[in-house]
């Protein structure tokens, strides 16, 4: 599989998580993120949630081979194990569900081991909408998400699952003045941590009805998913008994781009600069 348009690099944005917490196992979903430093190389990082990873006594990347060619080898799994050398940082308030690790030597540890190179295409910050960019679109526009819903992908080719809704709050507006906005789609456990993007083709007109005609599809990097709004919803039996479940109103929860290029960039700049070259170029 050749890895050429700006979609299907998105495709492998994205790392399966597992955890274990004691005898049970868990999982979730991460996105590369690369942040450059004061010009002294990048720093590879995976984002996901902190309610993913906290408290997990072992967390395991589950990352796609590459070929020589640097073309991806599907189905071909590099296991990359986190320990305590490599441990995640979270969000500085308490409050807000992100949480960052930085990857480079569980990798080049993981591809020394298994004889084989991983392949990346990591998220650049030129890619995070701001508050500016939004304002050249609509409030409510499609969105599109990648992860591994309930657990679930592709476990020939190792690729995990595309899913669409549309900005269910302004895009531009902070809900609830978090730094969050609001998604109408299906969203499950293992969803969480999942990048969410507005894709843009080449010819879309902006809110104003303005049509430029640009290179090619372009991709906006809009936020995380974190979460799903549930309600109890009151069941009865066959026996007449009663019992409370939890219905998922398909509203889920999105901490935004600046978030995650925010604790990025602090935490690259705390780090001594002493990185090797990024093993495989940011989506374009």
């Amino acid at each position: 599989m050749k890895v050429e348009s700006i979609l299907e690099q998105l495709m492998f944005t994205t790392v399966r998580i597992t955890v274990t917490r004691g005898t049970e196992t868990g999982f979730g979903t991460g996105f590369y993120f690369a942040v450059e430093v004061d010009d002294l190389g990048a720093m590879m990082f995976v984002v996901t949630n902190k309610h993913v990873v906290e408290g997990a006594d072992s967390v395991t990347l589950h990352c796609i081979a590459a070929n020589p060619d640097d073309t991806p080898a599907l189905g071909v799994e590099i296991p990359v194990p986190l320990d305590d050398s490599t441990p995640f940082v979270f969000h500085g308030d308490p409050d807000v569900d992100i949480a960052v690790c930085s990857i480079w030597a569980p990798i080049m540890n993981a591809e020394a081991h298994g004889g084989r190179k991983v392949f990346i295409r990591p998220l650049d910050p030129s890619l995070c909408a701001t508050a500016e960019t939004l304002e050249a679109f609509e409030p409510i526009e499609p969105v599109t998400f990648i992860g591994y819903p309930d657990g679930l992908y592709d476990s020939t080719s190792l690729l995990p699952i595309v899913r669409r809704g549309h900005s269910a709050s302004a895009l531009n507006v902070d809900y609830e003045g978090k730094p969050t906005f609001l998604i109408d789609a299906s969203v499950f456990p293992g969803s969480s941590g999942s990048p969410v993007f507005l894709v843009v083709p080449a010819s879309a007109p902006d809110k104003f009805g303005n049509i430029t005609f640009g290179p090619g599809t372009r991709v906006l990097f809009l936020g995380v998913v974190a979460a799903v709004y549930e309600r109890a919803v009151d069941l009865v039996t066959v026996a007449s008994s009663r019992s409370l479940s939890l219905e998922t109103l398909d509203i889920g929860i999105v901490y935004k781009a600046r978030v995650v290029k925010e604790i990025c960039e602090a935490v690259a700049n705390r780090i001594a600069p002493v990185r090797p070259p990024r093993p495989s170029g940011p989506v374009t």
